[in-house]
């Protein structure tokens, strides 16, 4: 069945004013509240990127997702690609044509989420009670800011920074521009899409409370082949890239000597990556 989608201001989570609404709304009970916090409650690991992982566990888990299936029903804006029924592919191919194209992304962008702008995102943007956000941003965040590995992590993240997005978006549109945000990648094409632009949407995210990378913002001419969230944009059409070629045909000769058990497990990530292919390619 397909969930029912409404407005922000149609959430339940919209305008909550009283700590027994918000207990009934995630099927809580606020005196227990502490051992639901309890760092016990996440698992935590680190990557072998060296990347560190906060994953909610048991009770907390459960609560997360609830918050997380909630902020899912939300309408999000059009320029947003992240969102069931829209992928990284679909993003590259708002891009289309020989356009200037400007792009970048936000370093860290959950970590960088803090406790003060979820609670903020709850008071501005949903109208809770300021007692309530606070008891919502204390469930939400992981020692200060956004865990990276929960399942409301993406939504409260985007809710948080939507004054934001929204105000690159605008500046977008007056320049003659188009706008797409996949995640924390800002994507931005058209006449206006210069190196100045670009600055400016750099500035307007660290202004915002965020930082950019300067090997991660980049311009590139008219008729150039981009990079879009992992896909080349190229003239009027998407290409799968080399490097991503590469692993296919590399993954194609392992198989060839892999035993029974290896065999099985590559076959199923070659499928993987073939389907990939052929969505780019469609």
């Amino acid at each position: 069945m397909a969930k029912v989608r409404y407005s922000l201001n149609q959430s339940p989570l919209y305008g909550l004013l009283g700590k027994g609404k918000l207990a009934e709304l995630l099927g809580i009970d606020l005196d227990c509240l502490d051992r639901l916090l309890n760092p016990k409650s996440y698992r935590v690991w680190m990557t072998e990127t060296g990347r560190e992982i906060q994953q909610p566990i048991g009770w907390l888990e459960s609560v997360h997702k609830r918050i997380s299936d909630l902020l899912s029903r939300i309408d999000l804006p059009e320029y947003v690609f992240s969102q069931k029924g829209r992928s990284y592919v679909d993003n590259a191919r708002q891009h289309i044509g020989p356009h200037l194209l400007a792009k970048t992304d936000i370093s860290k962008f959950y970590p960088s989420t803090t406790h003060y702008m979820v609670w903020n995102m709850f008071v501005t943007e949903f109208r809770c009670a300021k007692d309530v956000a606070g008891i919502l941003a204390d469930i939400c965040c992981y020692k200060q800011h956004l865990p990276t590995g929960s399942p409301l992590g993406g939504r409260v993240a985007f809710f948080a920074a939507l004054p934001m997005f929204d105000e690159i978006a605008r500046l977008a549109s007056s320049a003659g521009n188009r706008m797409t945000l996949y995640v924390d990648d800002v994507t931005v094409s058209g006449p206006g899409a210069t190196k100045e632009f670009l600055a400016k949407v750099r500035g307007v995210i660290r202004r915002h409370g965020f930082k950019t990378k300067e090997k991660k913002s980049k311009t590139f001419a008219p008729y150039s082949a981009k990079t879009v969230t992992g896909v080349i944009v190229s003239n009027e059409q998407v290409l799968l890239p080399n490097s991503r070629h590469k692993k296919i045909w590399t993954l194609k000769q392992e198989i060839r000597t892999a035993n029974k058990d290896e065999r099985a497990k590559m076959l199923r990530a070659l499928k993987g990556r073939e389907s990939e292919a052929r969505i780019i390619a469609r």
